[in-house]
């Protein structure tokens, strides 16, 4: 399971409401499986405070352009984790309506296996680890030294990232994100003078080539820092598993829930820091 959440992740305020419709028998029980095989639950408050901290980091332009104290309560308000959780479930749900329920359960199936559960606890374990940003650039440190000694574990990370198509994707995601960011920007009256959309879409491919390598950066000392307890024929029965059709499926599935909440969320952000230069009241 490969949960990357790269790019804006911020969402909307909590009063905001969210209308599902209500999923067919069978799907919520595909939903409710994947739920708890992949342990998505425990993901939930890393990603606030991921949130959090790219919050933080805006913090002082904001502050220069009007912003006040309130900046940081107003992003944990937003980044509940039960609403988090609903709206990366909806996500996922619609996805799940598209696919076919044998190659998922297939998928889930080798999650359930004692190697399954364990990568799935040393991704959690990595991505909180990396929320430090200390252990961030030492992690990077250690995979561009192993790089650099031509590492044979490093050939099997570059080689996951391609057959699992880890980078594309979540490039993608990242420009959905700035663009829904600069929409939600624009709703708030944030820009001086009003963007166009073709203007917005023109800024958020602007920012694909940084996009695209602090991607491949995070994600190489993620996965390095992740899989480094994992022998080679563990990693290399992963990659396999990665190639495989039920393992593409259900990527595609995890990326199009992580996908809609982004997309929502960094258009929340955008609106709320929009507000916040404004002095508005969110």
């Amino acid at each position: 399971m490969i949960c990357l959440a790269l790019g804006f992740a911020i969402g909307m305020p909590a009063t905001a409401q969210t209308t599902e419709t209500a999923p067919l028998a069978g799907e919520q029980m595909l939903d409710t499986r994947l739920w708890r095989v992949l342990q998505l639950e425990d993901l939930m408050p890393i990603i606030r405070e991921e949130a959090l901290e790219e919050a933080r980091a805006m913090q002082g332009t904001l502050l220069q352009r009007g912003g006040d104290s309130r900046w940081i309560d107003i992003v944990g308000r937003i980044h509940e984790t039960q609403r988090l959780e609903r709206v990366f479930r909806k996500g996922l749900r619609d996805a799940l309506a598209a696919e076919p329920a044998e190659l998922i359960g297939e998928a889930l199936a080798f999650y359930e296996t004692s190697l399954g559960q364990r990568m799935i606890g040393l991704e959690t374990s990595a991505r909180q680890a990396m929320l430090d940003n200390d252990a961030e650039a030492e992690a990077k440190a250690h995979f561009a030294k192993a790089a650099s000694y031509d590492v044979p574990r490093v050939e099997q990370i570059n080689r996951l990232i391609e057959t699992a198509d880890l980078v594309g994707p979540n490039v993608a995601g990242g420009m959905n994100a700035a663009l829904a960011f600069s929409r939600g920007f624009k709703e708030g009256g944030g820009y001086l003078t009003p963007m166009t959309e073709a203007q917005m879409l023109s800024d958020a491919w602007a920012q694909e080539p940084l996009i695209r390598a602090e991607t491949l950066g995070w994600m190489e000392a993620y996965l390095f820092l992740a899989y480094s307890p994992l022998n080679d024929a563990e990693l290399e029965h992963y990659i396999e598993f990665s190639a495989s059709p039920a393992g593409q499926r259900l990527s595609a599935v995890l990326f199009a829930g992580f996908d809609r909440l982004f997309a929502r969320t960094s258009h929340d952000m955008g609106l709320a820091a929009a507000g916040q230069i404004e002095g508005r009241k969110l």
